[in-house]
């Protein structure tokens, strides 16, 4: 009996061994490709789900394997993207996968989502300044409702508060997003909070746009005035931005914008991929 108990302990430290070393093989060789798709300097995290993996692998045949790629630049403006990836149902066969010989990966579903942060956002509305503007820094982004985002909760009636939170509950992930953005700007050397109440639109391919709709501004001079028409026209226009993440990779068609905090993404789906050579 004791022999048998070590022989199983033994087996099943082989049969993890195995299954953790056939994992890392299959990873490198998604990575591989995804890196040559996505055009990175360094290979991309790979990870596959499912308890065991040598039993997808006899089969060829995996659930569900996720890619993510930190610090990727798009030209000067965005140079600290995201990039998550979730593949469903893709197909590697054993023999290619261990001889090294794999030619390509099938994947019948991929949801991409591109990421970018507050300080490329930061980038962004920092082009726009003038010279009343001498800095932006510090810039914050919240997800709000869309109602929100369009008029003031403040101004509201009951009625009206009641049905935008009705609105703001049926709300589903669509090609616009209710956001606020806060910065941080030297307005003739006082140092003033400006924060944006607006929509975040994808636009021309994963394109996106943030148009504001009011401002609130304060510092230790305007406290929390209001803005005259002129003023609050130009804020607006200085806090109006356009980000482009260039294409989502595996030709995933952009179908939603999303709003967290500190972080805005553009989201789509593609069918039947595949990871070639």
């Amino acid at each position: 009996m004791r022999r048998l108990v070590i022989a199983l302990v033994v087996l099943v430290g082989l049969l993890v061994v195995a299954d953790f070393g056939a994992a890392a093989i299959f990873e490198y060789q998604v990575s591989k490709r995804a890196r040559d798709q996505f055009d990175l300097s360094d290979d991309p995290a790979v990870k596959v789900g499912g308890f065991s993996f040598l039993a997808q692998a006899i089969s060829g045949e995996y659930g569900h394997v996720t890619i993510d790629a930190k610090g990727v630049p798009v030209e000067d403006t965005l140079r600290d993207l995201e990039v998550h990836i979730e593949l469903r149902d893709v197909q590697a066969p054993l023999g290619d996968l261990v001889s090294g010989s794999l030619q390509e990966v099938k994947v019948r579903e991929v949801e991409g989502q591109v990421k970018v942060k507050a300080s490329d956002v930061n980038r962004a509305i920092a082009s726009n300044r003038n010279n009343l503007i001498r800095s932006i820094t510090n810039v914050k982004i919240d997800p709000i409702s869309e109602q929100d985002a369009i008029t003031d909760p403040d101004s509201r009636t009951d009625a009206e508060q009641e049905a935008a939170e009705r609105a703001a509950e049926a709300e589903i992930e669509d090609t616009t997003a209710g956001a606020r953005v806060c910065a941080t700007a030297n307005i003739g050397g006082d140092e003033t909070e400006m924060c944006a109440y607006g929509i975040i639109s994808l636009v021309e391919g994963a394109k996106m746009t943030f148009t504001p709709n009011r401002i609130e501004l304060s510092n230790s001079v305007l406290g929390g005035g209001q803005l005259s028409p002129e003023a609050d026209a130009l804020l607006k226009q200085i806090l109006n931005f356009t980000l482009d993440p260039g294409k989502l990779p595996f030709t995933v068609t952009p179908t939603a914008v999303t709003v967290e905090p500190g972080v805005l993404s553009v989201k789509g789906t593609a069918n039947d991929v595949v990871l070639g050579k």
